[in-house]
């Protein structure tokens, strides 16, 4: 007698399809709000870390806001191997977009070229980015992991609560690894002084010690790479642990990292090739729900009247200065429309960070089983 294959569980042969799981709860309302917040109020910390330090960067300008920072603009695109490259989608991605902006300040830290100010500059915008996406990063992975382990969403308001409690820990995970690093670049610091005095002399010292500083700079990179690749997997870890701290996000993470790097390159690829997708169906949305409404405007007003208002429109929702002699009814009607496509693209741009959050909550849920052999529904539900 023959068994017949009534259903096959394509989840339990391919668990990778968990990834494709995520936009449905990236584009929660709740959560797109919460990011839309964020990426709204973002731009005031760079602002006062502008006004303060006021760096001077190689093209001239001052306050260049670092997180707008993206593509041919960005280290860490920059610092990407070719071979990675081939791997991952030449489109614009939620994943890798939302990864940059997170990871570009820390990067920009790393330079050799780099002032005293500007150093001060990045360490600011660095700390206020990590302080600031902390709890809708808690939120948002905390959603997800319980959505994607029980299969129902928790509430916001239990999230929210959840979130604040551990807030300290997704703010200190990132920071755990750098402490060392901090150190070693101090003691390495120090013994460069000397050859702001004596080149030569200090040059010769430098090399007589250099075997130790080859020694250090392995462990500053195991440290480095280590949060470059694992720190998207710290929050996810406070997120679905009982007793998750920022020892425990720095462990696991770094524990999966270098336990699973194909696993973990596979699943990235995934990823930003399915955030392709998706980021090609929220932009695409929103360009039509910007359009619409002056192309319909355009059948009373006509196109050539509609046109300069459009333009000038986009031009304040961009942040760009407005064409000149317009009149105050016109400006104002600019400035209102302007508003609400600024609310559009915040919309646009905070999904980024809802798909990066929770696609990142998912590959911590699939290297768990990998590494640890753990079911991706144990997580810690009660709050």
């Amino acid at each position: 007698m023959t068994d017949t294959i009534r259903r096959i569980s394509w989840r339990d042969l391919f668990p990778w399809l968990i990834l494709l799981r995520t936009f449905r709860i990236a584009i929660s309302p709740p959560l797109l709000a919460l990011a839309t917040a964020a990426v709204l109020i973002a731009p005031l910390g760079w602002r006062l870390a502008g006004l303060v330090f006021q760096p001077k960067f190689e093209s001239g300008t001052t306050n260049l806001p670092v997180y707008q920072a993206a593509g041919e603009n960005s280290f860490i695109a920059q610092w990407t191997p070719p071979a990675v490259r081939e791997y991952l989608p030449g489109a614009q991605t939620a994943f890798l977009e939302a990864y940059q902006q997170l990871a570009e300040p820390l990067a920009r830290l790393f330079r050799m070229r780099i002032t005293l100010r500007e150093m001060a500059y990045y360490a600011f915008g660095f700390l206020w980015t990590l302080a600031l996406w902390s709890f809708p990063g808690a939120v948002i992975s905390r959603h997800a992991v319980v959505s994607l382990a029980a299969e129902s969403p928790p509430g916001i308001v239990e999230t929210a609560r959840f979130a604040a409690r551990r807030w300290h820990w997704y703010v200190l995970a990132p920071l755990y690894p750098l402490v060392p690093v901090l150190i070693v670049a101090l003691g390495i610091a120090i013994l460069g002084l000397p050859i702001q005095f004596a080149p030569g002399a200090g040059s010769i010292l430098a090399v007589l010690a250099w075997i130790f500083v080859a020694i250090a700079s392995l462990g500053v990179l195991w440290l480095f790479g280590g949060l470059l690749f694992g720190f998207p997997l710290m929050w996810p870890t406070i997120s679905a642990e009982r007793d998750g701290d920022a020892f425990e996000a720095f462990s696991r993470s770094y524990s999966y990292v270098y336990g699973k790097p194909l696993h973990y390159f596979f699943y990235v690829v995934v990823a930003a090739l399915f955030g392709a997708l998706c980021w090609a169906v929220v932009s695409g949305a929103a360009t039509l729900l910007q359009e619409f409404g002056f192309w319909a405007l355009a059948w009373g007003g006509t196109a050539a009247k509609v046109e300069p208002l459009r333009f000038a429109a986009l031009q304040f929702a961009l942040g760009l200065p407005a064409p000149p002699n317009q009149g105050w009814a016109f400006s104002l009607g600019t400035v209102l429309i302007g508003l609400v496509l600024c609310v559009i693209h915040g919309v646009v741009a905070g999904f980024r960070f809802t798909y990066f959050f929770t696609v990142a909550s998912a590959i911590y849920l699939l290297l768990r089983q990998d590494v640890d052999e753990k079911e991706m529904d144990e997580v810690f539900i009660s709050t």
